[in-house]
C-alpha cells in the first residue's frame, strides 16, 4: 500500500503561496498574450503566443486512487471483529515450569548430532487431479464458528428490511454490513426467492456462504471452497 507523508504546516503554507503567486503571473502572461492576439490585424504575418490546451493538462492517475485499498481494510476489519470471539486465547507469558527448563539448560552445552542427511532425495507426490479443487472443504471448528457469526448477523439485517426483497434490497443489506461487492455473487431471484453467494475466504481460508431469503425467511449454509476456484464452482 501507498504511504502518505504529511509536509509541516509551515512548509505546506509557504507552497500554497508559491503556487498562487505563480498562478497570478500566469495568469497575468495569458492575458497579456490575448491582447496582443486582439492587436493583430487579420492577414498579418505577427504570430500569437498560442493558448494552453486543457488537453494537455496533467490529471491525476487512476491508479493513485486508494479507495479500493481503504474498502479491502475495512473489510479485512469487519472480519476480524466478526471471527474474534471465536479465536482462541494466546497465552501472554511463558509457564513458570518452561521458564525455569530454559535457565537449567548452560549455554555452553553440546548440541546434539546433526541427522544424517538421506542418500536419495524422498520421492515426489503425484500431480493434484484438478477436479478436486472443485470438491467441498471441509471447514475448520474456527472457521464454522465464524459462519455461525456472520450467518446471524445477515439474517438479522435481512429481516429487519423489506418483507418481499427484491435483489437490489438483498444486495443493499450485504454492502451495509460491510461485505465488498466483488465478494458477493447475485443476488439473484431463484426458487421463488432471493439468492446470494458470500466469498469470505482470506489468508488460505476456505469459508463460503450460500443463502436465500424470502424477507420472512433467511437460510444461509456454511462451506468449503478450494481458492483455485469460485464459491458458485463447488460440487455440493
Amino acid at each position: 500500500m501507498r504511504r502518505i507523508s504529511l509536509m509541516p504546516v509551515a512548509a505546506l503554507t509557504a507552497l500554497c503561496g508559491l503556487a498562487l503567486a505563480g498562478c497570478g503571473t500566469e495568469r497575468a502572461a495569458d492575458a497579456s498574450a490575448r491582447t496582443e492576439v486582439d492587436h493583430v490585424r487579420p492577414g498579418s504575418s505577427a504570430s500569437a503566443t498560442p493558448r494552453r490546451d486543457a488537453a494537455s493538462t496533467p490529471r491525476p492517475d487512476p491508479a493513485d486512487d486508494e479507495s479500493g485499498d481503504s474498502e479491502f481494510l475495512a473489510f479485512m476489519m469487519l472480519l476480524n471483529t466478526v471471527a474474534e470471539p471465536c479465536l482462541p486465547e494466546l497465552p501472554t507469558a511463558v509457564p513458570p515450569e518452561e521458564s525455569e527448563a530454559m535457565d537449567e539448560i548452560p549455554s555452553d552445552a553440546p548440541r546434539p548430532d546433526e541427522l544424517p542427511l538421506p542418500d536419495e532425495p524422498p520421492p515426489t507426490s503425484e500431480p493434484r487431479d484438478p477436479e478436486e479443487a472443485f470438491q467441498e472443504i471441509e471447514l475448520s471448528s474456527v472457521e464454522k464458528c465464524d459462519a455461525e457469526q456472520h450467518v446471524r448477523r445477515i439474517t438479522k439485517a435481512l429481516a429487519a428490511g423489506s418483507a418481499h426483497p427484491a435483489p437490489e434490497d438483498v444486495d443493499t443489506v450485504l454492502r451495509g454490513l460491510g461485505y465488498l461487492q466483488e465478494r458477493i455473487d447475485g443476488p439473484q431471484r431463484a426458487r421463488g426467492g432471493v439468492e446470494f453467494t458470500l466469498d469470505l475466504r482470506v489468508m488460505g481460508g476456505s469459508l463460503c456462504l450460500s443463502g436465500t431469503t424470502t424477507g420472512t425467511r433467511t437460510t444461509i449454509e456454511p462451506y468449503g471452497a478450494d481458492v483455485e476456484v469460485a464459491c458458485t464452482e463447488v460440487r455440493r
